[in-house]
């Protein structure tokens, strides 16, 4: 990419950070890069296409999940997570320390609401962090240490917390937004409800799925019954 291409994209990433995207004119990112606008244009053509481009050079350093889970048969999940999300939040914060790009990120989070070509490929950014975060459990219900449960779900459960917290302290900066990983990884595999309660709702479970299949023996059997008494009124 030439000298003059990364100017105009690093001044973009900036006015579109400070200015939002409406805010931003092609006039203000030519004046920051130090560029005429028929420059811009030329290499860009229009404001969103500047937008996309921008996002696409620095999606792999808007909040990235770095670190792998490491999938095994003995593992502890409550601990591995806690490691995870950890590792996950040192990240952000340390991305946050970056006020261009965590600006930029926020701005976005709301262009994407109305721009379905930006929220595909902002979605793309953390594709691959759910899809790995599935994996792992899927793997883990498998091995019998979590309950059967819609991995892809609770992926995207897991990310969009990490998310959640970035989005508010981006908000809330002048707030004691506190929060401990330890907490959210606690409510997240343990739920809220007290052990007995939560023994109780699985007991009532299991007893409502052998109803269940105890019906559809004796509705199997009653067409067995059904088609034996047509035979011998045949005969």
């Amino acid at each position: 990419m030439r000298i003059t291409d990364q100017n105009i994209l690093d001044a973009a990433l900036k006015v579109f950070s400070t200015e939002g995207y409406a805010g931003a004119t092609t006039r203000k990112i030519a004046q920051e890069a130090n560029v005429t606008e028929v420059t811009l244009f030329r290499k860009f053509q229009s404001k969103e296409n500047l937008l996309k481009e921008v996002l696409n050079k620095n999606r792999n350093s808007i909040l990235p999940i770095k670190r792998s889970l490491k999938i095994n048969k003995d593992a502890d999940i409550e601990r591995d997570l806690c490691f995870f999300g950890n590792e996950i939040s040192k990240n952000m914060e340390e991305e946050q320390k970056d006020s261009t790009k965590h600006m930029f990120m926020l701005m976005l989070f709301e262009e994407g609401r109305r721009r379905p070509e930006l929220a595909n490929i902002l979605t793309s950014v953390f594709q691959n962090d759910i899809e790995q975060i599935s994996e792992y459990f899927e793997q883990q219900i498998k091995y019998g240490n979590a309950r059967s449960i819609n991995a892809r779900s609770a992926a995207l459960t897991f990310v969009s917390y990490f998310g959640c917290v970035a989005f508010l302290k981006g908000i809330f900066v002048d707030s004691d937004f506190d929060y401990k990983v330890e907490d959210f990884i606690d409510i997240f595999t343990k739920g809220i409800l007290k052990v007995e309660e939560t023994k109780e709702v699985l007991g009532k479970a299991e007893k409502l799925q052998k109803l269940k299949e105890d019906i559809a023996r004796k509705k199997e059997d009653l067409n067995h019954l059904s088609e034996r008494i047509q035979e011998l009124e045949k005969d």
